[in-house]
């Protein structure tokens, strides 16, 4: 998928990053929790492995597939927001991730496979906004900045 830059797909594959699964509850509220076993697979999609069933996460996900509400990913300065498209719950694609989920934590049950399709990336590094923020108002500076 052509949306996610290489260097984003790297980081995202990364272990060791730190990805923050945002969702929305039944009243809008965000809630947001580390999602430390999200991945891509083949096809671009974000994957993200719910280890409780009753988890505010899991009960969001849902909530957000049925009446196709967005989410959003934070890895590193980038913001990936998508749709929820599909939750395995058995079969083939689901054993494979319980496999990978049991071989990092042994005692961990795996409630869901979620696969969340990316829409938009947003670049919220310093340097792309600022120079997006400058061409956006122009005029918009800092009267200190003026004086030098």
């Amino acid at each position: 998928m052509s949306l996610l830059s290489s260097a984003l797909r790297e980081y995202i594959q990364d272990r060791s990053a730190v990805k923050v699964l945002a969702t929305l509850d039944g009243n809008d509220a965000p809630y947001a929790v580390v999602s430390p076993f999200l991945q891509l697979d083949e096809q671009g999609h974000l994957v993200h492995l719910e280890l409780l069933e009753k988890s505010v996460t899991n009960r969001n996900l849902l909530r957000s597939l049925w009446f196709d509400r967005k989410i959003s990913v934070s890895v590193g300065s980038y913001v990936i927001k998508g749709s929820p498209v599909k939750a395995h719950i058995s079969g083939p694609v689901f054993r494979r991730y319980y496999e990978q989920v049991r071989c990092v934590l042994d005692d961990a049950d795996l409630s869901c496979v979620w696969l969340i399709e990316p829409e938009e990336v947003v670049d919220e590094t310093y340097a792309t906004r600022k120079q997006q923020e400058e061409e956006q108002f122009p005029f918009s500076v800092h009267l200190d900045r003026l004086t030098n």
